[in-house]
């Protein structure tokens, strides 16, 4: 699966604070925009002097074919997570699609470091908790940043504990070892879209900005099942604030600062 459509969980930390966020009175999608450009800064500091400095060298160190493999374990073991929302939207013919890449990448793909169902042209689907609260008619409530963690709304962060209680790894390993996996996945993720955030944070009018729309139109994108690239993407995306931005944007802006906490 690409892991650029992968959607990578967020911190509890939050879910105090969403307790009375969807009764705030809100004019737009980002009525706490003072806390969220705080935390956005924050995480971008966090990114700059840490994350990128350590992707960099992973880039270096680590060759293509096995950045490929580990991009694929890890894909293949969120697939659970897309299973069982699959099934809770009854959606039993990607249900039975994402069952059989399961297996096929789990046995003929060595654990999932191979992509063989890729190869093979299974269809790839994906699905998250927070897409099906939307699917049963739940809205997105306000923008959220989430420290160490990036873009996220009151509904999607309280679909993270869910999806991690799905994903059938954290069961098997120690604490620890789950643990030193997400910090592997993570820098992983991260060294893949080095020149991506590169060239967005250097053409972006307003890089919040950017951020922020990518993720809420993506998300609306994927919870109303839209096959390809948001419209809103192509012709609107960087018009920030009144201002043309050129750039290309990262496909799953959801994903690059996810240090998923389950």
């Amino acid at each position: 699966m690409n892991p650029r459509g992968s959607r990578l969980h967020r911190l509890g930390l939050l879910l105090a604070l969403v307790g009375f966020l969807p009764g705030c009175a809100t004019k737009g999608p980002d009525p706490l925009e003072r806390w969220n450009r705080s935390i956005f800064s924050f995480n971008e500091g966090l990114d700059k002097h840490l994350l990128e400095p350590i992707a960099t060298g992973w880039d270096w160190l680590l060759p293509e074919v096995v950045q490929t493999g580990i991009r694929n374990f890890y894909d293949n073991t969120t697939m659970p997570v897309t299973l069982a929302n699959d099934i809770l939207q009854l959606k039993l013919g990607a249900a039975g699609q994402d069952l059989g890449r399961i297996v096929v990448n789990t046995t003929a793909g060595i654990g999932g470091l191979i992509d063989v169902a890729s190869m093979i042209e299974m269809p790839a689907n994906k699905e998250d908790f927070g897409q099906t609260l939307g699917r049963y008619g739940v809205p997105p409530g306000p923008y959220l940043m989430v420290p160490l963690l990036g873009p996220s709304t009151a509904r999607d962060v309280w679909g993270y504990p869910v999806d991690g209680a799905a994903r059938p790894l954290n069961y098997f390993v120690p604490i620890w070892a789950s643990l030193t996996l997400r910090v592997v996945e993570n820098f992983n993720i991260r060294a893949y879209y080095l020149e991506e955030l590169r060239e967005a944070r250097e053409s972006a009018f307003d890089y919040y900005v950017f951020v922020r729309n990518a993720y809420l139109q993506i998300r609306e994108h994927r919870v109303h099942d839209r096959a390809g690239q948001p419209p809103e993407l192509q012709d609107d995306l960087y018009e920030m604030e009144g201002e043309d931005a050129a750039g290309q944007p990262p496909e799953s802006q959801d994903d690059l600062y996810e240090f998923e906490d389950d």
